[in-house]
């Protein structure tokens, strides 16, 4: 089926170049190793590093010419003083200095964990370190201050693998206390991502009132409505009472006018929360002003930080169809349309400067991003759209040409996942960074895709099904860019190649696609908290190479090839009453094209 579909296309490598800079260790090593020296002479270095290694750690067992005796909390730890120093700044600056310990036979070190010496002294001796949950947190409070990078990095590794709604607030206020920045990165995202889960722990009720405050204001805070957030909150003050005089400045980041009126008025409006507070008051009455514009078109309200929705609603106003190709003859496309589900209207808007089929496409940070596709041959090019200035502009290229590729954005950043060169399905995944310009690589999948589908949910990015050059695939793979590391997830129930996926009302939603050269009808939802996938109703159209987007608590799947013509119609999907309904059509039927809102 892939070669009947890409026949045409053949590898370019045509890159942009990119200047290099070594990072300071490079250099380090550039002028500890020369270029000259063969391959038998670095055995040689490496084999002698690890042969004293090897011959100082049995003489840390045996006891032989230790020179130094660190006492922590009553225990004894005899050591070298010339290792110790050779691992930790620490220990280097302590015993090559003028301080009494550079002469002292016994040293005393306080406010450590006597396990977590033991660990970091075996370290010094064998490079390795045994890293549990119970000695986890005080190896990495005494690698921060004996100044270990290496044990660090290890134990905010393991701190990620452990991360969970149950600690990941207690994990970040212990990596901010100890400088651990990229861990307290790691668990504040993971806290952003898993609000409703981390909300109903205890530690969240042992915020203090600027944590609580720092989290609610957060608009990346992942949750499917605001009326989440209010509920927290309101659990939080029932738990903190003393802190209600403070519930003004809670509030001015909780986003009322973005719940439903219901709630305002059957909840919110008789709370004593918010009948006692004057600035609540007026959030409240803010509230109410903005859902009767909606009804008073004339009627004023002001822009707020409460009116903005949150990343994780559904706030787009458009779905954006990029490219692709129609019949006859596989036209390849540069065209753009973009559609208005609430006022059923299409307009066109200006072409990309490459016209390109399996071009993947998402948007970031209001920006529409075109990766990879072919016309004839496969592509690297990247093009970037602003909605504002309605113009293109082509960006830094892939580092390898991408046909049919997978794209989904996280973290700030663009993932491209597989695709086809031209002579064969990736397995290889690169990730773009907006602020440098610059496409790098990143882990590569457990299997080669192309014609596979991406999409960001929770903490994680799931690349769905598609074709790894001999059949299309039901596996499921999930990337987790905290940790850098794949997992398997369960499979469909049915192959798809040629397939799209969105997430939608907390779950997966995978549409139609290609089995055995067979379009399909068929929609399979996922439950990441349960790993399970269930089918709802079918399409009323099978469509492989189709688009789907969801806009304002609905689905809309668009285009495609149901086997016999190229598709202009659009399909609704209701989540409530498990029906599809055409409600649209494009302005030309096309398929594999980029898809997003």
């Amino acid at each position: 089926m892939a070669d009947l579909l890409e026949e045409n296309e053949t590898p370019t490598f045509i890159r942009q170049s990119s200047a290099w800079t070594p990072s300071k260790r490079a250099r380090i090593q550039d002028e500890v190793i020369s270029s000259s020296e063969t391959d038998d002479m670095l055995d040689l270095r490496h084999n002698h590093a690890l042969g004293m290694l090897s011959l100082m750690h049995t003489m840390y067992l045996k006891r032989e010419l230790c020179d130094v005796t660190l006492m922590v909390q009553g225990h004894a730890f005899q050591a070298h003083r010339l290792v110790l120093a050779a691992c930790s700044p620490y220990f280097n600056a302590m015993f090559t200095s003028e301080l009494k310990e550079c002469r002292e036979k016994s040293v005393t070190i306080q406010d450590m964990d006597h396990v977590a010496i033991k660990e970091i002294v075996n370290f010094a001796y064998s490079a390795k370190v045994n890293v549990t949950e119970e000695n986890v947190q005080s190896v990495l409070k005494a690698a921060c201050v004996l100044q270990i990078d290496p044990v660090i990095s290890l134990c905010c590794a393991f701190l990620i693998t452990q991360m969970h709604p149950s600690n990941c607030l207690g994990i970040r206020a212990f990596a901010e206390s100890h400088g651990c920045f990229e861990l307290q990165q790691a668990a504040d995202i993971f806290a952003q991502q898993n609000f409703c889960q981390v909300a109903l722990q205890e530690e969240f009720l042992h915020l203090s009132i600027e944590d609580l405050i720092d989290l609610v204001k957060r608009d990346a805070l992942n949750v499917p409505k605001e009326e989440d957030v209010y509920v927290s909150v309101m659990r939080y003050l029932s738990h903190n009472p003393e802190q209600c005089k403070r519930v003004g400045e809670i509030f001015e980041h909780v986003r009322l006018p973005l719940m439903s009126w219901e709630f305002l008025h059957s909840r919110v409006k008789d709370d004593r929360f918010v009948t006692e507070d004057e600035r609540c008051k007026s959030f409240f009455d803010e509230a109410r002003r903005y859902h009767s514009s909606q009804f008073y078109p004339g009627l004023h309200w002001e822009v707020s930080i409460r009116t903005l929705p949150r990343h994780s609603f559904s706030r787009s106003l458009y779905i954006y169809v990029v490219g692709g190709e129609m019949s006859p003859g596989r036209t390849t496309l540069s065209t753009v349309e973009r559609y208005t589900p609430a006022l059923n209207c299409w307009t066109s808007i200006t072409p990309m400067s490459s016209p390109r089929r399996g071009v993947g496409t998402v948007m970031l940070d209001k920006i529409l991003y075109a990766v990879g596709g072919a016309d004839n041959t496969a592509l690297n090019i990247v093009e970037c759209f602003d909605p504002q200035s309605s113009t293109w502009r082509y960006l830094a290229a892939l580092r390898e040409p991408r046909s049919s590729v997978a794209v989904a954005a996280s973290g700030g950043y663009v993932y491209a996942f597989g695709g086809y060169d031209g002579m064969t399905s990736l397995r290889t995944v690169e990730r773009y960074d907006p602020n440098t310009n610059e496409w790098k690589d990143t882990p590569d999948m457990t299997s080669p895709r192309s014609m596979a589908a991406a999409v960001a949910h929770g903490s994680g990015i799931f690349v769905i099904g598609g074709y790894d050059g001999s059949a299309d695939l039901n596996s499921v793979e999930c990337y987790s860019p905290m940790i850098k590391k794949w997992r398997t997830v369960s499979p469909m129930h049915t192959a798809r190649s040629m397939v799209s996926a969105t997430s939608f009302k907390e779950k997966i939603y995978v549409v139609g696609g290609c089995n055995c050269s067979v379009s399909l009808a068929s929609v399979e939802v996922y439950n990441t908290a349960t790993d399970v996938w269930v089918h709802v109703q079918m399409m009323n159209h099978p469509r492989s190479g189709v688009g789907l987007a969801a806009v304002n608590q609905r689905l809309y799947a668009l285009g495609g090839y149901d086997g016999n013509d190229y598709l202009r119609s659009v399909e609704m999907y209701e989540k409530e009453k498990d029906d599809w309904t055409v409600v649209s059509n494009m302005e030309a039927p096309r398929r594999r094209f980029g898809c997003c809102s």
